[in-house]
Formats: structure tokens, C-alpha cells, sequence
């Protein structure tokens, strides 16, 4: 039997990794959602994260409006919010991207389908989600897990 848990703990333990790379004051946590598809786990999400689900929608990744800075997964990996040289302005090398895509296909067993909450608008969740935030849900048709992309400087 696999442990799922696990899996959220392996790509809880690279997403830290990253972040201290970046060492920008990015915060990333992952976890596992439950035996569902991604596009299912709506109420899980809000339970997860404590939030209302007045407050919150979950759409496909490719249908979510780009509102600015770091609205994907791989510019939140990749791009340095509130660099402190030049050097830092550059992104991060691709790689890390492509070697995190790579290592949840093999985790998953496959390509994982990726969602994304966005706010309904009608309050502000930076108090519970921080002042720059996306929640990405992710998985296969079996198994759900979900990633909290935050920065709060």
C-alpha cells in the first residue's frame, strides 16, 4: 500500500528546499488531500486550509485569469518576489522547475492534472492565505493533494 501522506511529506521537503533557495520570504507547503480526483476535492481544500467556501472557487489551471505576479506553479519556483540584488533578479534556473514536474510524475504515476483556487472576491484571505497567495490542487484521478504558494513580507 503506498502512503500518500508520504508523498505530500517528499514534495513538502523539495517545495522547503526551494524555498530557502529563493530566500525571498516565498513559503510553500504541500498535502495530501484524500482518495479523490483533484477536480473533487473542493470541500477538502476548504477544510484544509480553513476557509469558507463562500469565500473561494477551484477552476482548471489553464481557464484562471493571469492577475500579475506569480499566478503559476512554475513562476512561483522559479521567480524571486522582493529581490535584494541584481543577481537576484534573474529567475531561478528552469531546471528546478522541470526536475519538480518530473518527480511528481513519478510520486503520481503520471502527469498531474492541476487546478487552481481563486478568491470569489468577497472578502480578503490574505490573513488566512498571506499578502501574495495561490493554492494550487493537484493529482491524478485517484489521489489529491494541494500545494499553498504564500509570501508575507
Amino acid at each position: 500500500m503506498e502512503d500518500f501522506h508520504g508523498q505530500a511529506r517528499l514534495i513538502d521537503g523539495y517545495l522547503l528546499a526551494v524555498s530557502a533557495l529563493k530566500d525571498d520570504g516565498s513559503l510553500f507547503g504541500c498535502s495530501y488531500l484524500g482518495a479523490l480526483a483533484p477536480q473533487a476535492s473542493f470541500d477538502a481544500v476548504c477544510r484544509a486550509l480553513r476557509l469558507p467556501p463562500d469565500a473561494v472557487r477551484l477552476q482548471p489551471i489553464g481557464t484562471v485569469a493571469s492577475s500579475g505576479v506569480l499566478c503559476t506553479p512554475r513562476q512561483w519556483l522559479l521567480e524571486r518576489l522582493n529581490p535584494t540584488s541584481e543577481v537576484d533578479r534573474q529567475p531561478l534556473d528552469a531546471r528546478l522547475f522541470d526536475g519538480f514536474e518530473r518527480e511528481l510524475a513519478e510520486l503520481l504515476g503520471g502527469e498531474p492534472r492541476w487546478y487552481q483556487l481563486v478568491s470569489s472576491g468577497q472578502r480578503s484571505l490574505a490573513g488566512q492565505l498571506g499578502a501574495i497567495w495561490s493554492v494550487f490542487v493537484f493529482g491524478t484521478e485517484r489521489h489529491a493533494y494541494v500545494m499553498h504558494c504564500s509570501w508575507d513580507r
